[in-house]
């Protein structure tokens, strides 16, 4: 068999294979880390896209400096351990994934900057080989993420701090990739159930991509935790040292998810965007993914935003077919799942980090910038009133009431646009989408006439500086809400009316909405559920009331785990010349549970619906 025939072969193979992997939790994060040699501008450029399944909103904190006295603890999730708090709490930008989970929270997801330069983002890399983990009290879990985050004067101190969480109490989930960059390195530790964990820095020249598998084949010599891995790796029967070189990644992942079609898809793809040429042969079985890699040239926000926004187009891991790119079974970057995408370029100035933040699905969300030196939030990205303190202690035990959808939210607004646009594949979703680039180069040719004002007077007048920041920011804020309405507004949504409430625990008892339709629907093509659930998960059109007017819906995996809330469906509705048309729904949802499926899914990147 030639070589192409064989990458054609695995092409279709993993496809298929993907779609076994449908009703599995599958990670669906994906992170691009710059270093400063490879970045066009000499700055480390963090990319990162935030992916969970279930019904979450997206808040953003502005959490003060604070000293604490020593020897103070926390327990952040009910069944991990209690861990030693940082005496010094650095000033941080907290992007929070806060979902409903009936008995806890998001553990594992979770976006941080904070006032010493570091980022702070993950990937899980479920399912390591791991099944006897060593676990102290029940482990760590979210509070890796936040202490680093409180605590770190910069990456290296970041992976220290980490590394000696997981040393004394072990990490509680079965596998994950933490990120951690700072002006001058990036570093990256892979961690297994219980208290193993490589450890490698990405070359300045480099760039480095995860898309949920471990990808550190060979950690950095004397760094912390390798000496072990190889050991250990060959008294489980994972590694036999003549099969040829340890490799961390091939030793650790269990044999489920080692390959995985949803992230070598991924992962060839954003490889494709940094070389410049076609790399198909990695998606052949035996092929090697690299840790990293010297790009063609070099990178800025735009080849990342590229890459974050990707579904494949022009190539032949886009199974799409003309249908909603976001549900394809090879697994685009961008997709059902994603909740919030996020690019930060880090500066020698704290204050003077520029990250450009898209809610929701980024094709259809525009990059608004946002300084991290910002003292106040704007209206619509937290909710009212809410201190990022009151945040954190209901961190694992949100109110059902948290997920009532907001028409005063950024975060809903651009769902509700990017779920309409879906619905009206393909032509929709493209004229959406390029209204949303005009807003975001609007945005983008202001900040290039404000950036190099903003960065001179930090040096002269930060409270200056700070006050132009603010107001930027804001602006641009308005702009985003205004806009993604405007553009959702021209796609004619049709706005339905719910005829009473949904109640989840009688699945089988159908529901009706009162819609304007001007046409008989054709019930087998019409379908209404969350934003993030594929069609086939969805309720179904049952009956129809005269003129169409009233559709009944029945049935639908997604109510199995429905959160108990006011709840914003979203509805195709295909007319018997096959015209689409998008709905909403605004209904009381009684009943739910939202439970996960496991402990381990909780909180994690995973697309449990999508």
């Amino acid at each position: 068999m030639s070589l192409m025939s064989l990458i054609a072969f695995a092409i279709s193979a993993l496809a298929a294979a993907a779609l076994a992997f449908r009703a599995r939790p599958a990670g669906a994060c994906t992170t691009v880390l710059v270093g400063k040699e490879a970045s066009r501008t000499g700055r480390v450029i963090v990319g990162h896209n935030e992916d969970s399944g279930g019904r979450y909103v997206m808040r953003t904190h502005l959490v003060p400096p604070l000293r604490r006295g020593a020897g103070q603890k926390a327990r952040f999730e009910p069944s991990c351990a209690e861990l030693p708090l940082p005496e010094e709490r650095a000033r941080l930008l907290w992007s929070e994934a806060r979902p409903y989970i009936a008995d806890g929270g998001a553990s594992f997801c979770d976006f941080f900057v904070n006032g010493n330069g570091v980022v702070v983002c993950s990937n899980n890399c479920t399912a390591s080989r791991e099944d006897r983990p060593d676990l102290t009290d029940g482990g760590a879990g979210y509070g890796i993420r936040r202490l680093a985050a409180e605590g770190a004067r910069s990456a290296a101190h970041a992976v220290e701090i980490a590394t000696s969480l997981v040393d004394r109490f072990g990490y509680a989930s079965s596998g994950r990739s933490y990120h951690f960059a700072d002006r001058d390195e990036i570093w990256v530790m892979q961690i297994v159930n219980g208290k193993h964990y490589a450890v490698k820095r990405v070359p300045d020249d480099e760039v480095y991509l995860n898309p949920n598998h471990y990808t550190i084949h060979q950690p950095d010599p004397g760094a912390p935790g390798a000496a072990e891995l190889e050991e250990y790796a060959r008294a489980r029967g994972w590694y036999d040292p003549a099969t040829g070189p340890f490799s961390f990644a091939r030793a650790y992942q269990a044999a489920g998810s080692w390959k995985n079609p949803r992230n070598v898809h991924r992962h060839v793809r954003g490889l494709e965007i940094l070389m410049g040429r076609d790399m198909r042969e990695l998606l052949a079985p035996g092929a090697e993914l690299p840790f990293s890699v010297k790009p063609a040239e070099k990178v800025g926000v735009d080849t990342v935003k590229r890459i974050l926004r990707s579904h494949f187009e022009g190539t032949p891991s886009d199974v799409s077919g003309g249908e909603s790119p976001h549900f394809m079974a090879t697994r685009p970057i961008c997709a059902s799942s994603t909740l919030e995408s996020t690019i930060a370029e880090i500066r020698d100035d704290a204050d003077g980090i520029l990250l450009r933040r898209a809610l929701g699905r980024p094709c259809l969300s525009p990059y608004m910038p946002w300084y991290f030196g910002v003292t106040r939030t704007p209206d619509g990205y937290c909710a009212p009133a809410q201190d990022p303190e009151e945040a954190l202690a209901t961190h694992f035990s949100v109110p059902a009431s948290d997920m009532d959808f907001d028409a005063g939210s950024a975060w809903f607004r651009c769902v509700s646009l990017q779920t309409a646009a879906d619905a009206l594949c393909p032509s929709g979703a493209g004229d959406a989408r390029a209204r949303v680039m005009e807003l975001e180069d609007r945005m983008e040719r202001e900040l290039a006439g404000l950036d190099p004002r903003v960065m001179e007077l930090l040096g002269t007048d930060r409270d200056g500086a700070r006050a132009m920041m603010d107001e930027a920011v804001e602006r641009w804020a308005g702009a985003v809400m205004k806009g993604v309405s405007d553009i959702r507004e021209g796609l004619d949504v049709l706005e339905g009316e719910p005829l009473g409430e949904l109640d989840v625990s009688k699945p089988g008892e159908p529901f009706s909405v009162r819609l304007p339709l001007p046409v008989d629907p054709d019930l087998e093509q019409c379908f209404c559920g969350p934003f993030n659930v594929m069609p086939e998960r969805c309720s179904r059109g049952l009956r129809a009331g005269e003129g169409g007017a009233v559709i009944v819906f029945s049935g639908g995996e997604w109510l199995n785990r429905a959160a108990p809330c006011r709840m914003d469906l979203t509805m195709r509705i295909v007319d018997r010349q096959g015209r689409r048309y998008a709905g909403r729904v605004l209904i009381r949802v009684r009943g739910g549970s939202a439970s996960p499926d496991s402990p381990d899914q909780r909180g994690q990147d995973a697309c449990d619906l999508a």
